[in-house]
């Protein structure tokens, strides 16, 4: 049987080459993921080494007092130099914007300062700082700059260097004095570092130990460092787990591919194994040839894709580089990498392998023997497997119902996937239905079109096995597409609720610098402005400015409720405004304006937009009359706009006079962002399945041409050119493609609105229908389903009718 494996491998190569290539994509995806997931996880620890650089001994855990720890550990025999690296999470404003950054330490010893500077120099007083220089860029600030961040030392620093961004556990966006820190309530403290004179750690340890009781948590360097790579190593398992999950979707689209293309291979080969038979071969030494067949495939194919992957591995990590701020290091793969995705896509392929052999073994040589149009792949959906199919089906929409309602994840996710298994096995019923269904748009392309759907209708089983593939790949992409639109959206509104202009700049005591309005017309990025009026008031116990809302106003805000509860007879003031005035939110307060003009007003409380307390424009000329000035100004980014260069652009336009500036834009931005990217991260990995699924239904169509060869052969006998022929196998493969494409989005948009109802417990809104991106999702599908078909017709229509009439 071995010469009989190797020559059927030599002469059925060019039938097993889509089969391989679904095996070696899945492999490489699998390696690739393993090789950069090493690479950040040394990227990760690399960082963590490079900021505990010098350090012998490092105390972390419950510490009450890190001064007098750092005290204690000075007097400790061997120990050179101490710092305390501490952290706070505040208000810091980099070109005149704040927004909440990090805020880190610079150790005093110089042994221990692990920021390395990109210009500048180091803080030498306590209102010296240094930035990173990512933000920096950013933020449009340099070396002499002034920043701020409240609660911190004074609250303002002057910026005398910028250093390189890093990621590990200590990075921020400025750093401060150590003694600065120390003396805020806004900072805790992250570790205590010690350099030890002699270089022996461990005693040094042993005596900390004793010194600081059994609250403080004492470690060498080597074995604290140990750690902290155990914990970076987690974390991106975590991401590492997620993606290879993606990968066992590619491998199941995998299975479905090879499945398909060795049932109908095997079924085109019935005359050679009947030939086989009748010379004295068994049926199990059929199945066994087969099986070689497919183990050869899959170790070669498998092989190839891991070097692929390695390869592509390269790759993804100089991406990483040049879009992210994270560190990466070289990718490697161990033995494990490579053995375990071969071994599974041997085993999957032989699995794969064994049913279609048996079934074709077990055919007797007379039958196998005798002319057939058909192979035997053809079959009728049993009445067993329609009950089956709707009882599974029916359950899994019951349980996804019932999780969207509950709400209840878990319920919804074991729904959706039984759901989705009731619509794969009633896939020879449902798919051939949807191809008649949509038959008549294909026949008005005359012969090729309706020959095309018969073709299409012929063998359910087959044609439902191969949309199958693309149908799982399309439906989790637009489950995907729209649940992430859908989150987008309700974010978005949340967003408007809570601060409904994009930008605000502010006059807190008086009119604005004359010519503002005109300056910030011409910055980049923005869209729309609205300049507000204001006057100054009493409220309560203070006086303070109120701006007025008008049209013009709204019409530049995105129309959160803030401003939908904004009416006649309404203050809103923000909350430090509202408690300096002794007042709180629902509370009537006389408002006193202009002349001693007198009007009572409810108080509103929210942070919403800027620093000042607003009315409506006819309330502040009821209260001011003549007596205002422009105070504010308003606006709206472009639908293009870099948010960072507009909030940085205006921000500095602010910075030379009393300006308040606020706005939801960078937080805006910061969040869509992240959606984005995870969209476009998920989307790349799911490609992967459609890609797969397009080379099956490639495969599918170049071995229906090879059985329907003699079929072709004698329409063309009979006068169908080879331009119908060649258009007739493209339909045929566009119906197919536009079927499973069709189903798929509509079973995704069914799934996302579950999804999206069961993750957020009704807090987010309904489905929101990206249908650009659904037409995107419909016009590349089906078009990758005619270019899948290219191959197979022109290999049909270089055929003779004479050589294909006789052809065996």
């Amino acid at each position: 049987m071995r010469t009989v494996v190797l020559s059927s491998l030599r002469h059925q190569l060019r039938r097993y080459v889509a089969a391989g290539l679904a095996i070696a994509i899945a492999v490489a995806f699998v390696v690739a993921v393993n090789a950069m997931s090493a690479a950040a996880r040394d990227g990760a620890t690399a960082e963590v080494a490079a900021q505990y650089r010098g350090a012998g001994v490092v105390v972390t855990g419950d510490v009450a007092d890190a001064s007098a720890a750092r005290a204690t550990a000075s007097g400790v025999p061997g120990v050179d130099a101490t710092a305390v690296n501490r952290t706070s999470w505040t208000e810091v404003g980099l070109g005149g914007v704040p927004s909440t950054r990090g805020v880190g330490t610079v150790a005093a010893d110089d042994g221990l300062r692990w920021q390395q500077l990109a210009s500048g120099a180091f803080p030498r007083g306590p209102t010296d700082a240094v930035v990173s220089a990512d933000a920096a860029r950013d933020a449009g600030i340099a070396v002499g700059d002034r920043v701020t961040a409240q609660g911190i030392g004074g609250g303002r620093f002057t910026v005398t260097g910028l250093v390189d961004d890093a990621s590990g556990p200590l990075s921020a966006t400025l750093y401060a004095p150590e003694d600065v820190l120390a003396g805020s309530d806004r900072a805790y403290a992250d570790s205590l570092v010690v350099r030890t004179a002699d270089g022996d750690a461990g005693s040094v340890a042993t005596a900390l130990r004793s010194e600081l009781g059994g609250g403080a948590t004492v470690q060498e360097a080597d074995d604290f460092l140990a750690d902290q790579r155990s914990r970076a190593t987690q974390g991106v398992d975590v991401f590492q787990n997620l993606v290879l999950a993606f990968a066992a979707l590619a491998a199941f689209v995998g299975v479905l591919v090879i499945a398909n293309t060795f049932t109908i291979l095997l079924a085109q080969r019935a005359r050679d194994f009947a030939l086989l038979r009748c010379v004295g071969s068994l049926r199990r030494q059929l199945v066994r040839g087969v099986v070689a067949e497919a183990a050869v495939l899959a170790l070669v194919a498998s092989l190839l894709g891991a070097v692929a992957g390695y390869a592509l591995a390269f790759g993804g990590v100089a991406l990483l580089d040049a879009a992210s701020p994270l560190s990466t290091g070289t990718p490697t793969i161990g033995l494990a990498s490579v053995a375990v995705p071969v071994l599974v896509a041997v085993l999957v392929t032989v699995a794969a392998s064994v049913v279609p052999a048996r079934r074709v073994a077990r055919r007797t040589p007379l039958a196998a023997l005798q002319p057939q149009v058909e192979p035997a792949t053809r079959s009728r959906a049993g009445a067993l497997r329609i009950v089956t199919a709707v009882a599974v089906g029916g359950a899994g929409a019951a349980a996804l119902l019932l999780g969207a309602a509950g709400p209840s994840l878990p319920v919804a996710m074991a729904g959706g996937m039984l759901s989705f298994v009731g619509v794969v096995l009633l896939g020879p019923v449902l798919v051939p239905g949807l191809v008649r269904l949509l038959g008549p748009l294909v026949r008005a392309a005359g012969v090729p079109g309706r020959l095309a759907v018969q073709n299409a209708v012929r063998n359910p089983r087959r044609t439902a096995s191969t949309t199958v593939a693309l149908l799982v790949g399309v439906t989790l992409v637009t489950t995907v597409v729209v649940g992430t639109a859908s989150v987008k959206s309700s974010v978005g509104a949340v967003l408007d609720d809570a601060a409904p202009v994009d930008l605000a700049l502010t006059s807190t005591s008086g009119a604005l610098p004359g010519g503002l309005t005109r300056q910030v017309d011409r910055t980049d990025g923005v869209g729309s402005t609205a300049t507000l009026p204001g006057a100054q008031v009493d409220v309560g116990d203070i006086s303070t400015r109120l701006i007025g809302v008008g049209d013009d106003a709204r019409a530049v805000a995105h129309g959160g409720s803030l401003l939908g509860g904004l009416r006649s007879g309404t203050v809103v003031l923000p909350s430090q405004v509202a408690s300096d005035a002794g007042v709180v939110d629902g509370a009537r307060v006389q408002v006193v304006g202009a002349d001693g003009r007198r009007v009572p007003l409810t108080v509103a409380v929210d942070d919403g937009v800027g620093a000042v307390g607003w009315v409506t424009a006819r309330d502040l000329r009821t209260l001011a009359g003549a007596d205002t000035a422009p105070s504010a100004i308003w606006l709206r980014a472009a639908g293009d706009a870099d948010a960072r260069a507009t909030t940085s652009a205006v921000g500095a336009l602010a910075s030379g006079g009393d300006l308040d500036v606020s706005g939801g834009l960078p937080q805006r931005a910061e969040v869509l962002g992240v959606l984005d990217t995870m969209l476009q991260v998920t989307v790349g990995l799911l490609a992967v399945s459609v890609l797969i699924a397009l080379v099956g239904v490639g495969n599918t169509m170049s071995l229906s041409v090879l059985e329907r060869l003699r079929e072709t052969s004698l329409l063309r006998a009979l006068g169908l050119e080879r331009r119908r022929l060649r258009r007739t196998i493209g339909l045929e493969s566009l119906l197919m493609s536009v079927v499973a494409t069709v189903l798929g989005v509509g079973l995704g948009v069914l799934y996302a609105w579950c999804g999206v109802r069961a993750v957020s417990a009704g807090v987010l809104g309904g489905v929101t229908l990206p249908w650009a991106q659904l037409l995107g999702i419909v016009a590349v599908a089906a078009l990758a389903g005619l270019v899948a078909s290219v191959l197979p017709a022109r290999r049909a229509a270089r055929v003779s009718p004479a050589a294909g009439l006789v052809a065996d």
